[in-house]
């Protein structure tokens, strides 16, 4: 910058007087000199804050006063900073939401159309449905068409390693079922209770069975907990920078083509395109770099040592094995070249890249803008064709954006094509990905599939009309939200039922759920869903006594394994566990004819070899 200024200064327009121009006195001299300082000072004051503050400015003046190798580390280097910038804050963002604890809503609710009642009825019923006039079906009619709205959902407090909240299902609005949980992940404590059922959290105890399975990251609990113990978000930031420089002292013979046009699906943009070209020693040597970087990376060796991939003594040894079978590597064929294109706008940020390696392959992938046309695309090549590529059209209007995003898979036989249309895309709350946008896949052969994505600000709403072949399915209707803050409870374990894979013996249900609270909740559940009164008490009763009776009904096997449904015996003669006898018959009429060979190596069953057999036949 230093000699910038002083070729400013040595320029003969600022030393040459002006003629013409009358002489003025000493006094005045001074006053017009100290103007002119201050101005000279003013004009070279902004010529450097404009340098520093605009990147136009910047990346222009680089671009012409700096060799190629010069530029185009410092192009890769500020784009490293500012993405190594951005992952620092996420990160940080991240780990203090984790220590204040946040909370998180979601709820899916279906809300029934007319033709989906009659559609079901119908499948169920018969089209006739509506001129019956027995109880049974009547009483089905009513349950159908008595579904508005089903929903489920909950909500859920997570703080550092500790999780707590509850869910629910309900009906018309009305709640059918709710629950609430704990999650303790310091010791692996499940918690979980049904309050319609009974008050007592159910406590799982896994803390020493799922220890087994941690036996390879004894570090693992405290990296969840503390995960910036680790690596901090300024280790975070270092690290990107790092191994951006290392690219960057690897590569030489840098080639710059200024204002090159690179198309863009349908639109043509002027880029800078930096060019390296890359053989297999430089790959080599690249690799090699990369790894003596590691070598010595406290960071990455402590995190690969907590989590159990090898020892703190194996780091150094590992990699030196790695540099080892490097060096043997065959570089001789230097013939094949990896070009690495990299594309820069006038602001000196990078756009795009190209890789490609002449008649083998080529991957690509830009981003561009004409205008309020923004375009995208990525594509993958072999052999000169394309195999795969994605391709954004958008059309910018009041920072909404209107277009199309196509997926295309090549192959010889057919050309398969996917797209996502979208309208009035605007981001309303980047840090949670909150937007609005009307959305449409577009797929061959089936019906456009709609959903209107909707925020607020605080949440996101997905909803989707299902509509196929005319006919009114019903809305689906997704929401979430997530607000900063929030308290965790863990219950008393010592208040809670216990169960543990390490207890004595398996606990019954009955010993938590009384039997007669489970009969009314089941009750009320299926009067609710539109059952009668009658055939609700019957079912709750059937189920409960499903879910509460252990004996064994030896009868009820009796009934289903009797010899008459195989031969025609008498269900009295059915085969029983208790019935022993039939056992030895079978087991000794089998040990008289298994399969044995002869000393000829022929198998002879009962009595009678291969060979007797055939000639008996």
């Amino acid at each position: 910058m230093s000699e910038n200024l002083n070729n400013m200064n040595n320029n003969d327009n600022f030393t040459n007087a002006v003629s013409g121009v009358e002489r003025v006195s000493k006094k005045k001299g001074k006053k017009i000199a100290l103007i002119s300082g201050i101005t000279a000072v003013a004009l070279v004051g902004g010529g450097v804050a404009a340098y520093n503050l605009s990147d136009f400015v910047k990346n222009q003046v680089n671009l012409r006063v700096m060799k190629p190798e010069n530029y185009y580390a410092w192009v890769t280097e500020e784009n490293s900073k500012n993405f190594a910038q951005s992952a620092k804050e996420s990160y940080s963002k991240a780990y203090d939401k984790m220590q204040n604890g946040q909370n998180s809503n979601v709820s899916l609710k279906y809300v029934a159309s007319d033709d989906f009642k009659d559609y079901a009825l119908s499948e169920i019923l018969g089209d006739d449905y509506r001129n019956y006039d027995d109880d049974e079906s009547k009483m089905l009619v009513d349950i159908i068409n008595n579904i508005n709205e089903v929903a489920v959902g909950g909500s859920a407090n997570v703080k550092g390693d500790l999780l707590s909240g509850n869910f629910f299902a309900s009906l018309n609005g009305e709640n059918l079922i709710s629950g609430d949980i704990a999650l303790d992940y310091e010791n692996f404590d499940y918690f979980m209770r049904f309050p319609e059922l009974t008050e007592q959290w159910l406590c799982v105890e896994t803390g020493e069975s799922m220890s087994e399975y941690l036996y390879m990251m004894p570090s693992y609990q405290d990296i969840m907990k503390n995960p910036t113990d680790y690596i901090s978000p300024e280790q975070l930031e270092d690290m990107i920078i790092r191994y951006t420089n290392i690219w960057n002292q690897s590569v030489e013979d840098i080639e710059i083509e200024k204002k090159e046009s690179v198309d863009i699906c349908d639109i043509t943009v002027d880029y800078t395109v930096l060019s390296v070209e890359l053989n297999e020693s430089d790959i080599v040597n690249l690799a090699e770099n990369f790894i003596e970087e590691m070598k010595n990376d406290d960071v990455l060796k402590n995190i690969a040592v907590s989590l159990d991939v090898c020892k703190e003594e194996e780091w150094v040894s590992g990699l030196d094995e790695i540099l080892e079978e490097l060096s043997n590597e065959d570089t001789s064929n230097n013939d094949v070249q990896l070009t690495v294109d990299t594309y820069v706008d006038p602001n000196g940020d990078i756009r795009g890249m190209r890789f490609f390696v002449e008649d083998e392959g080529e991957i690509f992938f830009a981003a561009g803008k004409d205008g309020d046309n923004v375009r995208g695309e990525f594509s993958v090549s072999e052999d000169n064709e394309k195999l795969f590529s994605a391709e954004l059209y958008a059309d910018e209007n009041d920072n909404k954006y209107n277009g199309n995003i196509d997926f295309t898979v090549y192959n010889s036989e057919e050309t398969e094509q996917i797209s996502v249309e979208f309208t009035d895309y605007e981001v309303v709350n980047e840090e949670n990905g909150f937007f609005n946008a009307g959305v449409t896949l577009v797929v061959p052969d089936i019906d456009p599939i709609a959903v209107d994505f909707t925020s607020d600000g605080n949440s996101q709403d997905i909803s989707y009309n299902i509509n196929f072949d005319g006919r009114d399915y019903g809305t689906v209707i997704l929401s979430v939200s997530a607000n900063d803050g929030a308290d965790v409870e863990i219950p008393d374990k010592n208040g809670a039922f216990l169960i543990s894979p390490y207890m004595d013996s398996e606990p019954a249900l009955s010993d938590y759920i009384p039997e007669e609270n489970m009969k009314s909740f089941i009750y009320d559940i299926l009067v609710k869903l539109g059952f009668s009164e009658e055939i609700a008490s019957d079912g709750a009763d059937d189920i409960t006594w499903k879910m509460y009776d252990d004996s064994d009904d030896w009868e009820t096997y009796d009934s289903e394994w009797g010899y008459d449904d195989f031969g025609g015996f008498d269900e009295d003669d059915a085969f029983t566990y208790d019935d022993t006898e039939i056992v030895e018959e079978a087991t000794a009429e089998l040990n008289g004819n298994v399969l044995n060979p002869n000393e000829e190596g022929m198998f002879s069953v009962g009595g009678i070899d291969e060979t007797e057999q055939s000639a008996n036949e």
